[in-house]
């Protein structure tokens, strides 16, 4: 009578809407909360000092738990990059994938992709949507006046 895929699809939906909402978390971060109002900035979480790199636990062992984590990508080469903050400090630590370093450009935006990469997929996409309208268009127009150019006899 039913269908139970639809529901199983929509299940399966959920759960990996929720998983993509924790990827941009280290692996060595436990219970963090999002911040509000800032993306990619968790507050109020532990860490799992097993999974810590070698700089990492380092910084980890002198400092201790920093207040927020906040997530980045360097501007060229888009490697994921993490800023450990130390607000009573004033101190930030920035680790490009798990090694300290004390200057790096990154770029709010999250996406693996580079800034061209992402210009050129809006333009495909933009060119994309145009050419479907039209081609939409078309078949609609045929669609209802066929009958009157003399496409249906």
């Amino acid at each position: 009578m039913f269908s139970r895929r639809p529901r199983q699809g929509s299940i399966l939906l959920v759960l990996l809407s929720m998983l993509m909402g924790c990827t941009l978390q280290a692996p060595y971060m436990r219970s963090w909360d999002l911040a509000e109002g800032i993306n990619n900035r968790w507050t109020g979480g532990t860490f799992d000092a097993k999974k810590l790199s070698a700089d990492e636990a380092a910084v980890y062992n002198e400092l201790g738990t920093p207040e927020t984590v906040r997530y980045f990508r360097t501007v060229e080469t888009r490697q994921p990059v993490y800023a450990w903050i130390y607000l009573k400090r004033e101190q930030h630590v920035w680790f490009v994938e798990g090694k300290r370093v004390d200057y790096v450009a990154v770029d709010t935006d999250t996406s693996g992709y580079t800034k061209e990469y992402r210009e050129t997929l809006e333009d495909k996409a933009t060119t994309g949507g145009i050419v479907a309208g039209a081609v939409g268009g078309l078949a609609a127009g045929f669609i209802f006046l066929g009958n009157k150019i003399g496409l249906r006899d």
